[in-house]
């Protein structure tokens, strides 16, 4: 690993939970010396890339992340086009309202809004989300090309999150198919016992799905007399928010 890729390595992991690690343990996980760690921890806190908590000595992402993140957000133009429908699923259905995007390969919470305190989605802006398990992380990767959903079935470890979690490859796939054909995904608690979501592509003005819109809520919910109707509220979002972006669809 060459000292670029140790470099992106780091911000990538400081991406993830605890958010804020130590010399030491970032030393002990990507194999480097902590005086190499400690040179370029050092240098990305120069640039304002990092910030370290002068109590613990340990590093977290810096304000530049955070404008970047923001710049990319700005444009994009997703947040700007997606709230109000967002905001107006919340409201209707009394659940979470997520959008989801792909970073690569992996699905990521892009933005995420509430109306019901009986229920406060918990994952942090930046997640990311299973590929075989819950609404938003299988239809991400539903809508890669399936060399690529093979490739990553193949090489990375399909962790069962819950008892109700697909692990299997080749059912893994048979549901890819299924999210591509229907155009929607729905998981129940398999990424998190009592919980179900839902989701609906995002497309761009070329009609690639890089993004979703995504409904999470309790179990206790999703009863059979709501689900044609978010289901169809869902897609209907969605399907704004890409024409929205310029996607003017067939």
């Amino acid at each position: 690993m060459n000292s670029h890729e140790k470099l992106i390595w780091i911000l990538k992991r400081l991406g993830e939970p605890p958010y804020e690690m130590g010399v030491t343990e970032l030393s002990r996980e990507i194999g480097v010396s902590k005086s190499g760690i400690h040179k370029i921890l050092k240098s990305l806190a120069e640039e304002n890339l990092l910030v370290q908590n002068p109590s613990t000595r340990k590093y977290s992402l810096g304000p530049l992340i955070f404008r970047l993140g923001n710049v990319y957000s700005d444009s994009k133009g997703i947040w700007e086009v997606s709230h109000t429908i967002m905001d107006s699923l919340a409201k209707e259905t009394g659940t979470a309202v997520l959008i989801g995007i792909r970073e690569g390969d992996d699905p990521i919470l892009a933005y995420k809004m509430g109306t019901d305190e009986k229920f406060i989605y918990q994952g942090q802006i930046g997640t990311r989300f299973p590929f075989n398990a819950g609404a938003l992380g299988k239809l991400l990767t539903a809508f890669l090309p399936e060399d690529r959903i093979r490739s990553i079935l193949q090489t990375r470890s399909i962790e069962r999150k819950t008892p109700y979690t697909e692990t299997d490859p080749d059912r893994l796939m048979e549901e890819y198919r299924r999210i591509r054909r229907q155009e929607y995904a729905v998981s129940i608690e398999e990424n998190r016992v009592g919980a179900f979501g839902m989701a609906a592509p995002i497309r761009d003005r070329h009609g690639k799905v890089w993004a979703c819109l995504s409904l999470v809520g309790p179990r206790e919910t999703f009863t059979p007399d709501v689900v044609d109707n978010w289901i169809s509220l869902l897609r209907t979002g969605a399907d704004e928010i890409s024409c929205r972006l310029g996607f003017r669809g067939a």
